[in-house]
This record gives structure tokens, C-alpha cells and sequence, in this order.
């Protein structure tokens, strides 16, 4: 990949990431993100949040992993991981107004799981660098999916 192609990676993570992380941070996510949703499906408001958050991080993480450092890539890894904390804290403290649904249906197992994938693949920029009351948090939402049963299918992996 030359360096080119690198710059437009990024530009293209930084702009599916900055919607959805700037909304968190400003804890303004479920007031601003549009709900679309096939005709006849009304549940896609409970779930779409932590959906776009979890898979989002999933797939930024190992990027993030990366850190900050001098270079303007550098900068904006830095920016975005520091964003994605905020997100993080956002989505699991019952008390923000962006908190997420870890416990009601079946979907939230799954996104629970791409958000704990996240933390594997970044633990140092999504876990270790998160303040020990967000840490709490994390791990109370995602024992909130522990009964929720897996389907058949791949769920099981979750």
C-alpha cells in the first residue's frame, strides 16, 4: 500500500468514526442518529446504537492500538482514541443520556461482543486508558448480556 492509499484509509475511517464518537462524547447520539429501518421493523432504535459504536471500535481498534505519536496519522489516532473513551464512558454510564442497551432482546449479545473485541485488539487505548469507574461500567454492561440466550447460528461464538 503507498502512502497515498494509506492517507485515504484513514481519511475513510476518520470519517465513519467522527459522527458516531463526536455524538458520544457530546453524549448527543440517540438525540442526532437518524433511525432507517425496513418497513415493519420497529425495534432497530433499541440496538442500532450500540451497533454502530461496537462495530465501529471493532474495526478501528487495532489502528488505535497503534497510539498517538508525532505525525499528523499519529495526531488523529490520538484524537479518535481519546474519543472513543469518551464514547465508551458514554454508552455504559446509566446515567448518560446515551447509555445503551445491554440487556433487552437478543442483538445486544452480539454487539457486546464486537465491543469486547475491541478492547482485546486495543487494550491499551480502550481499556487500560479508561478511568477505573468506566472500567466498572464496561463490565457491569456486558454481564448485563449474560442471560440473554445465543441463537443458533453463529451467535454461539459470541
Amino acid at each position: 500500500m503507498n502512502s497515498g492509499d494509506r492517507c485515504e484509509w484513514v481519511q475513510m475511517a476518520i470519517k465513519l468514526a467522527e459522527p458516531v464518537l463526536g455524538a458520544l462524547d457530546q453524549r448527543q447520539l440517540k438525540a442526532i442518529m437518524p433511525v432507517e429501518a425496513a418497513p415493519g421493523v420497529s425495534d432497530r432504535p433499541d440496538y442500532m446504537h450500540l451497533e454502530a459504536l461496537a462495530r465501529l471500535l471493532c474495526g478501528l481498534a487495532p489502528w488505535l492500538e497503534l497510539g498517538e505519536d508525532d505525525t499528523e496519522e499519529g495526531r488523529l489516532r490520538g484524537r479518535l482514541a481519546k474519543l472513543a473513551r469518551s464514547a465508551i464512558d458514554a454508552a455504559t454510564d446509566p446515567k448518560s443520556p446515551d447509555f445503551m442497551n445491554f440487556s433487552q432482546g437478543r442483538q445486544p449479545l452480539v454487539d457486546a461482543a464486537f465491543l469486547a473485541q475491541a478492547m482485546v485488539r486495543a487494550p491499551r487505548e480502550l481499556w487500560e486508558k479508561l478511568e477505573p469507574r468506566v472500567q466498572a461500567n464496561v463490565v457491569t454492561a456486558l454481564q448485563a448480556t449474560r442471560p440473554i440466550p445465543p441463537g443458533d447460528s453463529n451467535w454461539r461464538l459470541f
